[in-house]
């Protein structure tokens, strides 16, 4: 047995053989052409761009169709590097001067566009590389007249091991025969992140070097929760990981039974659930699962799906559709939650040593007022179909939420000057993210009229912990009682000053951990919508003495392994065999 370890990227467990997707590189001619025949090898070359630009159009109407506009932009700029100056009129050129044939005109400007993308230093433009390879196989493929292979015609259950994904193939993806997925590159923000999420297949990313260990027919399991394949696994694991697909479909059965009544104690305590989206098309499992809104809406994929910033009119129909499908339940719409790195394709950005504690979030928002009061703008017109609410991201000081606040109230005032409506009573939240803004939570909740802890981060910051490297990984830990106490001091801000308090980061979605922060006092917890039907059934089966005395408790123990110790003792039935070692991240939050 092989363990790879890679990135999260689509939550879910699959187990069975491995389809390798291997698409070979084309072998490209060199012919030297006569003068005549220049003007039908320009000809051939410009049909080659036409007829893999008219494909592109059908996969881009497929994918609208399938999940969305929000995930067809992404072709927009497929079509844009099409018709590039450096690929295009590059390779007129050297057939009209050179005399090269089209397949070798265009496969010597390809080499050079990608050469000069491999030699910028920028997240944007090296995540736009694996784009720009699928154009040019697309291109050599029609010159060279070769078939690319297609993975929308696999007629058998496998789990597709790759390289790497195109967003066309990952768009293809016929699920009912892809159990899962594995890649060797990617990040919770890749193309094959973000659609295979959207389309519900557990996969992996940035697994490095799996290509070179798996064999077609392999078994293996992709464990996209906790972001690890297992080549050809041993029996105990095969065994332990069937055991949890079968204990998950069960539940899946049982949780149907309950899923609209309310998350509410044994003794009357009500807790409201929520779901955590980053796509439009997610409404629907929002729905299916019987969350009470979205406690959390990433607005992130608006900004990196296109290649221009998302217009006013752009995010208020997203935004206005989003409210009056959930209406009367709330829809939080947290602001631009990226580092300037991911935008660096429309903003004059230079590198940073440490983009984690840099130019992101609410500072670059701040930083650029005309995209922040974009954004506002959008989130305000959108107010008057639903519950719809705003939360700054990131807030480090008083300063930044009052300056944030200050520009909102400014957006407010020339909309309704503009005759636009806007809901009176328009709320306005913190995240509570990094210990400086959790040790001044009284300052907050004078301004704020709901906090919500985004519990990653403030593990992360809390501990100062990287928990994306290995080596530190272990530190990163929910129960450790410095970050418990950062918890209990919001939640009792909160409740001193009757500012609602939600979690949102994985935390909550954990069904022993959502007991604890139940009893701690958070009013809400907000969470992946496949992970609200194992939450209400924990807050269904106890009572909400039991959990504040839990907490009492837990908040006197030292160190998190007495804390564990306790959980497991305490907690009744299967709860107490559930105690997280690690929580499962599902990407950032």
């Amino acid at each position: 047995m092989k363990i790879f370890k890679g990135i999260q990227a689509t939550p879910g467990v699959a187990i069975g053989p491995i389809f390798l997707h291997d698409p070979e590189d084309f072998w490209v001619d060199y012919q030297l052409i006569p003068d005549a025949g220049v003007p039908s090898e320009v000809e051939r070359f410009q049909q080659a761009l036409s007829d893999v630009a008219e494909d592109i159009q059908e996969t881009r109407s497929h994918v609208e169709e399938r999940l969305g506009t929000e995930h067809a932009q992404i072709f927009d700029t497929h079509l844009l590097m099409l018709q590039d100056v450096a690929l295009k009129d590059a390779t007129v050129e050297l057939i009209e001067t050179k005399r090269f044939n089209a397949d070798y005109a265009f496969w010597q400007a390809f080499q050079k566009l990608r050469k000069d993308f491999d030699a910028i230093q920028d997240d944007f433009f090296r995540d736009r590389r694996s784009d720009l390879v699928n154009i040019g196989k697309r291109v050599l493929a029609r010159l060279c007249g070769q078939e690319m292979v297609s993975l929308e015609h696999l007629n058998h259950e496998a789990i597709v091991v790759a390289h790497d994904l195109t967003p066309s193939e990952a768009a293809h993806l016929p699920t009912d025969f892809v159990l899962g997925v594995a890649t060797e590159v990617g990040g919770p923000t890749s193309h094959t992140s973000i659609l295979t999420r959207s389309l519900g297949i557990p996969a992996v990313v940035a697994t490095e070097t799996l290509m070179a260990h798996a064999e077609p027919g392999d078994l293996a399991i992709v464990d996209g929760g906790r972001g690890r394949v297992f080549l050809n696994p041993d029996r105990e694991t095969l065994e332990r990981y069937r055991a949890e697909v079968k204990q998950f479909r069960d539940r899946q059965v049982e949780w149907a039974s309950f899923r609209d009544l309310p998350a509410e104690t044994a003794d009357g305590y009500r807790v409201q659930l929520h779901g955590n989206i980053e796509l439009p098309q997610e409404i629907e499992a929002i729905q299916a699962y019987g969350a009470e809104g979205v406690g959390l809406y990433r607005t992130e994929f608006l900004y990196l799906g296109s290649d221009h910033l998302p217009s006013e009119e752009e995010q208020a129909e997203i935004y206005a559709r989003l409210a009056g499908q959930l209406s009367p339940h709330p829809l939080v719409v947290r602001t631009l939650d990226l580092g300037g790195d991911k935008l660096s394709h429309v903003l004059s950005v230079k590198p940073e040593a440490n983009p984690f504690l840099g130019w992101r979030a609410i500072r670059l928002s701040l930083a650029n007022k005309p995209l922040f009061e974009t954004q506002l703008r959008a989130i305000l017109r959108a107010s008057v179909e639903g519950q719809v609410r705003v939360m700054f991201p990131l807030i480090s000081s008083m300063e930044e939420f009052l300056e944030a606040k200050d520009l909102l109230v400014k957006v407010e005032k020339d909309l309704r000057s503009e005759g636009v409506p806007v809901d009176p009573d328009f709320k306005v939240g913190v995240m509570i993210e990094v210990p400086s803004a959790a040790l001044i939570a009284d300052q907050l909740a004078e301004e704020a009229d709901f906090f919500s802890i985004g519990t990653n981060d403030l593990i992360q910051y809390t501990l100062a912990v990287d928990r994306g490297n290995e080596k530190v990984a272990y530190l990163y830990d929910p129960l450790q009682p410095a970050v418990l106490r950062l918890i209990q001091q919001v939640t009792d801000v909160g409740f001193n000053y009757g500012v609602p308090v939600t979690v949102c980061g994985e935390m909550a979605g954990d069904p022993c951990l959502s007991i604890l922060l139940m009893g701690m006092g958070v009013d809400s917890l907000s969470m992946s919508p496949r992970l609200l039907p194992g939450v209400k059934q924990a807050i269904r089966s106890l009572t909400f003495e039991f959990a504040q005395e839990l907490a009492r408790t837990v908040l006197e123990l030292r160190t998190r392994d007495e804390i564990r110790r306790y959980l497991a003792q305490m907690l009744p039935g299967d709860l107490g065999g559930q105690i997280p070692e690690v929580v499962v991240l599902e990407g950032e939050e």
